[in-house]
């Protein structure tokens, strides 16, 4: 009897231990994520598209991970990737193209207050707001 009770409570220790890890590894996984990434946003209107991984897929295609639906925007129109804070933007072969703040590119560095345009579609590059 004596045993299983130890067990028990070796048992309740083990899962408090394992809570307290992950919830330890969540906070720092997020600021390291933050310092990587800059915490940047996209915005168009009142739609707001959080950038929360190292390569996104832009494009009209229900794969897409910031999916627009607008015929103006390629199924596959571009790429954001960032690495060590500095985001960037490929063209992945649209037909309308990729400008930024109005010039086409191919491949840039995006910068905070950049206006990305895909086909009639236009999204604003910032810092994410923290009164959400």
């Amino acid at each position: 009897m004596e045993v299983s009770i130890c067990a028990a409570a070796l048992l309740d220790i083990c899962a408090i231990i394992l809570i307290l890890a992950s919830y330890i590894e969540k906070r720092s996984g997020a600021k390291v994520w933050g310092r990587l990434s800059n915490d940047m946003e996209l915005v168009e209107g009142n739609h707001i598209y959080s950038l929360e991984c190292d390569e996104i897929l832009i494009g009209r295609h229900a794969s897409a991970d910031i999916r627009i639906q607008d015929m103006s925007v390629s199924r596959y129109h571009a790429m954001l990737n960032v690495t060590d804070g500095k985001w960037m933007i490929t063209d992945i072969g649209s037909k309308s193209g990729v400008l930024v703040n109005g010039e086409p590119v191919r491949h840039v560095r995006l910068y905070e207050g950049d206006v990305i345009s895909l086909g009639n579609r236009h999204l604003i590059f910032r810092k994410r707001r923290s009164d959400k």
